[in-house]
């Protein structure tokens, strides 16, 4: 699940980019809307599945700052 929402967060990012990119390449009069979207998307998008994962966490019980990511799962675990 958490691969599932990282690869549909780059995948949503890369969308705007590449939207900003064609319009002012066309030099479209939402050029300029559209990079400050993909600017302020690329703060928002990580920091909404960042919080996605730490309720995520809270719902399985553990605490809400425990660690979000799973490679530090595998680490602790010794893998």
């Amino acid at each position: 699940m958490k691969r599932i929402i990282a690869i549909l967060g780059i995948l949503i990012l890369v969308g705007l980019y590449a939207a900003a990119f064609v319009l002012a390449i066309l030099d479209s009069p939402n050029s300029g809307r559209m990079f400050m979207a993909a600017i302020v998307c690329t703060v928002m998008i990580p920091v909404m599945i960042h919080l996605f994962l730490m309720m995520n966490n809270a719902r399985k019980g553990k605490d809400v700052l425990d660690e979000t990511y799973s490679y530090r799962e595998k680490k602790d675990k010794g893998e």
